[in-house]
């Protein structure tokens, strides 16, 4: 992917089949990267004919989990970026940055307003979030004549199952 299309958060949010917040997410990401506001979590030094052959042969690797890479390169995240240096180093040496991206958040919380007959309430939640798609909450139900709370566990899908 070029660097202008790795920007582009409807290009992202169509090839790699993510939500528009997390396109958003990475495409900000990409773009501090590109700017040098973020490092790498590792640099490799590739011979190859080309700086995007260079680029590749360590995505490759890395998809391979190939075990002479650091640890960091082989790291499971949402996403893995490899971001080709465009200066040169002899002998058809190309240097690549690989960054690794978390799109989802490991804490959310959430406040609202609640009704059940003439009893009004505030829910207050809590939720740790363990992957982009499971997660464990807690909600508080505050106010009215009935105390209660909810715990619950989350399983985050694409589909609404019979719903619709």
């Amino acid at each position: 992917m070029t660097e202008q299309l790795a920007q582009d958060k409807n290009v992202l949010q169509n090839k790699l089949d993510m939500s528009k917040q997390n396109a958003e997410m990475l495409a900000s990401f990409i773009e501090q990267a590109q700017m040098g506001q973020m490092q790498p979590v590792s640099y490799f030094t590739v011979q190859a004919p080309t700086l995007p052959l260079a680029a590749e042969q360590v995505a490759d690797r890395i998809n391979a989990n190939d075990p002479t890479l650091p640890p960091q390169a082989l790291e499971k995240t949402d996403r893995t970026v490899v971001v080709p240096n465009t200066n040169k180093t002899p002998a058809s040496n190309y240097d690549v940055g690989v960054f690794k991206v978390n799109n989802y958040r490991n804490w959310e919380w959430g406040i609202g307003y609640g009704q059940h007959g003439g009893d009004q309430y505030l829910p207050v939640e809590l939720q740790r979030n363990f992957s982009k798609d499971t997660a464990i909450g807690v909600e508080y139900h505050a106010g009215g004549h009935e105390k209660s709370f909810e715990i619950k566990y989350v399983r985050k899908t694409d589909k609404a199952f019979f719903l619709f």
